[in-house]
């Protein structure tokens, strides 16, 4: 049997043609397409009836949605509609791909100018994750990937969001970060357990950017800018990774050209100054 992952161009027609997906999951989207072109909450009969499968089966599907927050069923009726993860999803994708499109040019002109890697991140689920990177002529450490999970004591970036962000939505990554005390290079580092988060907030705020230093931030020096929306309100960060020796530009230079890269990308997003204190 063919292996399913060879490169295209060694593959049969027959295999270039349609790759192989999970049917399961292509039968609840067919579910989550209904509930979304309706305007109504829908009943488990309507739902089976416009997917045609037995009811039983649909229940099944509803209820695993149910259970993840994509879909919600109406105590008092029963009916089904999309849930507030599926809201979530949403809002997130038009928020993600329209800003990464705002910041590409700013990004890659903060790369060329300081040959450092650079990073984008958003505040999602579980922390802050990266949603775009590029990468500098040292390519930095090897588990920052997009879509990774930021810590918030231990990385200039959590840093950040955690100086803007409301403590309930930080309260319980903090604990847990101080219980293992574990940075980004994946060694226990007291200063996480002693971090004071006030004290963070009040440097970031009053710098400008939030920093780590090499031993902290995976053999990188790390800096991080916040980038606010027209309400004012923190809607991503901007991070510049600097080797420890060679490449870089003095870190002062670096650090006004990342504040300044921020800062421009904020009022391209509709951010007026005098909105953040």
């Amino acid at each position: 049997m063919r292996d399913h992952y060879l490169p295209t161009d060694m593959k049969t027609p027959a295999e270039k043609r349609e790759p192989r997906r999970i049917k399961t999951i292509e039968v609840g989207f067919r579910i989550l397409r209904v509930l979304e072109q309706e305007q109504r909450k829908l009943p488990l009969k309507d739902i089976a009836a416009r997917v045609g499968m037995p009811a039983s089966n649909a229940y099944l599907y509803l209820m695993s949605f149910v259970h993840e927050g994509m879909v919600e069923q109406d105590a008092a009726t029963g009916h089904y509609s999309l849930g507030a993860f599926a809201i979530q999803l949403g809002a997130a994708s038009l928020r993600q791909s329209s800003l990464i499109e705002i910041a590409k040019d700013l990004l890659t002109g903060l790369r060329n100018d300081t040959r450092n890697s650079v990073y984008l991140s958003v505040w999602g689920n579980r922390g802050p994750t990266i949603v775009f990177k590029i990468d500098g002529d040292e390519y930095g450490p090897l588990g920052i990937r997009v879509g990774h999970v930021l810590p918030l004591l231990g990385t200039a970036t959590g840093r950040v969001f955690l100086s803007y962000i409301d403590d309930d939505l930080t309260r319980s990554l903090v604990e847990q970060e101080r219980a293992s005390s574990i940075g980004l290079a994946g060694t226990v580092d007291e200063r996480i357990r002693g971090a004071v988060v006030s004290d963070i907030a009040a440097k970031v705020k009053t710098d400008g950017y939030a920093h780590t230093d090499a031993a902290l931030s995976g053999g990188y020096a790390a800096s991080a800018a916040p980038v606010f929306d027209q309400s004012g309100d923190i809607c991503a960060a901007i991070t510049i990774l600097r080797p420890e020796s060679g490449l870089s530009l003095p870190a002062d230079r670096v650090n006004s050209r990342l504040v300044e890269t921020a800062r421009a990308l904020s009022i391209k997003l509709g951010w007026a100054a005098q909105a953040v204190a």
